[in-house]
């Protein structure tokens, strides 16, 4: 069977967990949420957790043992499988086909991979996963439907918001459901009554814009140093995470690289920013980076932008926020000295 995102939590509700669940996509907060209801609902009922996680060379054969494998504490397993990008293969395929045609009795199985192409959802295995149990593709919330979206959120939490106010939180976030829920719960959390008005996202906003992480970016597609230092510095100040501050920014900043890199492959810069949904009020900002990066520009981000990620691991001795300050101003065409 299919399921919608949405569809899930009524699913969990209603009857017994099946034997298997696929969920595919791309969209982070989606995947987490659809994850997380079955991941609850299978650890409710007493299942005890396997995780494997599928990289190169990954032993199929662990899937079958994970299956047959007797347990001290629970007669119950929730196997996580998590393939990521890779691909099966005919080896995994085989094992994924063996493991729908006869799933185990008292466990479950939560595969989970990264986004699709239509060739591989006809692929033996997804139909045979489909057959066993439940796939759930996620896709990303189309922009003329995420004021919808978050109308819906809103009264999932009891309350209610009003149509332009929707709109706002939906051009304030430009397609990152992430980013959404957390202007969602801030909201629930500053407003009293019953109903959620224009003007009171208009306050909120007001109150959090200056230090505003996912601002960051758009600072440096525009090539505006002082408002990067400063808005930098002051999520800095305010005691904000670094890995919180450097996942906004990378969120973002992996959608550019992606367009620059189709760009370099022949595509029209109006078609790429189309197809990765960047909005009409963000087109000229983007624009901006698009024209400053190419192929090798933004290859060089990417691996300036991992050194960030190794000194807040602790793994490089540099100062991580003063790498991303740099990284940003980098980003925006300021030449670094070193």
């Amino acid at each position: 069977m299919r399921l919608k995102a949405e569809q899930v939590p009524s699913h969990l509700s209603r009857g017994p967990l099946l034997p298997v669940y696929f969920v595919s996509g791309d969209e982070p907060l989606q995947m987490m949420e659809v994850t997380d209801a079955i991941r609850a609902r299978a650890l409710a009922e007493g299942c005890e957790r396997t995780v494997l996680e599928v990289a190169r060379g990954f032993d199929w054969g662990e899937l079958a043992r994970a299956g047959a494998e007797m347990s001290l504490f629970s007669s119950r397993r929730l196997i996580e499988l998590r393939l990521g990008d890779q691909s099966p293969g005919r080896e995994g395929a085989d094992a994924l086909v063996a493991w729908a045609g006869s799933p185990p009795q008292d466990n479950v199985l939560l595969a989970t991979s990264g986004k699709l192409d239509g060739r591989t959802r006809q692929g033996r295995w997804y139909k045979a996963l489909e057959g066993a149990g439940a796939v759930i593709e996620l896709w990303p919330v189309e922009p003329a439907r995420l004021p919808a979206w978050i109308a819906q959120r809103v009264e999932r939490a009891g309350r209610r918001i009003e149509r332009d106010a929707a709109e706002i939180i939906a051009q304030r976030v430009e397609g990152n459901l992430l980013a959404a829920a957390q202007e969602i719960d801030k909201l629930l959390l500053l407003v009293s009554g019953k109903s959620i008005s224009a003007e009171d996202v208009q306050r909120a906003v007001a109150d959090s814009a200056r230090f505003d992480a996912f601002a960051l970016v758009d600072a440096g597609l525009l090539g505006d140093a002082p408002r990067v230092v400063r808005t930098l510095r002051g999520l800095r100040q305010e005691g904000h995470e670094l890995p919180a501050v450097l996942g906004a920014v990378m969120w973002e900043l992996r959608n550019v690289c992606s367009m620059v890199f189709e760009m370099a492959a022949g595509s029209s810069r109006d078609e790429v920013m189309s197809q990765h949904g960047v909005w009409q009020q963000r087109r000229a900002r983007v624009t901006a980076g698009l024209r400053r990066l190419d192929r090798n520009a933004a290859g060089r981000l990417l691996v300036e932008a991992a050194r960030v990620d190794r000194a807040i691991k602790g793994m490089d001795q540099a100062d991580p926020w003063r790498l991303l300050e740099e990284f940003l101003l980098h980003a925006g065409g300021t030449p670094l000295l070193r």
